[in-house]
């Protein structure tokens, strides 16, 4: 909601950050490394209003809009932001102590917090070759879980190469964001009512990289997500050790 740390008028514009991101996009959809958005949302004010313009056809998104955010800020859908790519299954019985880095959807509920630079799985060579890899500063988070409040949990990759994605994972790359603060956004209460909403199953809970790229996130200019992100991290440890 823009609470968390001050506003500076000195940042660039949230506005001016989106329309950065849209062109690397399509950028790397002409030159094939991504594909194209279907049914791509653009998201602006007028009137005091919100109004959203998909394939031609505008409306007002007023009613969707869960809190007011500063001026600076902007909101978007998260498809907008780079693209979700589901990885390909890895088998525990693939993995192994040495070779190349994979990590399984197990793994981001008990094996890694907000970010990693380092893996603790990994997998032959030659199985590695028919792998899809995310690399640094892209945001990995799980389709599949126990229950909705959990499904879709999040972390940063912040190491170096490029890491082999197993089944049902998605990883979030060409963002242009603080990897960071989408990932604190992915665990923030609204996200996760939006999460509980849109989940399906009871024992085994899916969702899917359309559903989580139909969420609405508040975007504030790049150095704000920085501040947003360091005041987060000084103010988590008070919390845990409450």
């Amino acid at each position: 909601q823009g609470k968390l740390v001050p506003q500076n008028p000195a940042d660039e514009p949230a506005e001016v950050l989106l329309e950065r991101i849209r062109a690397e996009k399509q950028r790397l959809v002409r030159e094939g490394k991504i594909k194209k958005t279907k049914h791509e949302s653009i998201i602006f004010r007028r009137d005091n209003s919100h109004y959203e313009l998909v394939d031609g056809v505008e409306r007002c998104i007023d009613e969707e809009l869960p809190f007011d955010i500063p001026e600076s800020w902007v909101w978007t859908r998260a498809s907008f932001l780079g693209t979700m790519i589901r990885g390909k299954g890895i088998k525990r019985t693939e993995t192994t102590n040495s070779g190349m880095p994979c990590i399984r959807y197990g793994e981001i509920y008990t094996s890694y917090d907000m970010a990693f630079e380092d893996v603790i799985s990994f997998i032959s060579p030659s199985l590695d070759k028919s792998c899809l890899h995310f690399t640094s500063g892209d945001v990995i988070f799980t389709l599949t879980g126990e229950n909705k409040v959990d499904i879709a949990k999040a972390v940063a990759f912040l190491g170096n190469g490029q890491v082999a994605a197993g089944g049902d994972l998605a990883f979030w790359t060409a963002h242009g964001m603080n990897p960071l603060y989408l990932v604190y956004y992915m665990a923030c209460p609204y996200c996760i009512e939006l999460k509980r909403r849109t989940a399906t199953g009871d024992i085994i809970v899916h969702i899917s990289t359309t559903k989580v790229g139909n969420f609405l996130i508040p975007v504030p200019p790049l150095s704000e997500q920085h501040r947003i992100v360091a005041k987060i991290e000084e103010l988590l440890p008070l919390t845990q050790s409450m």
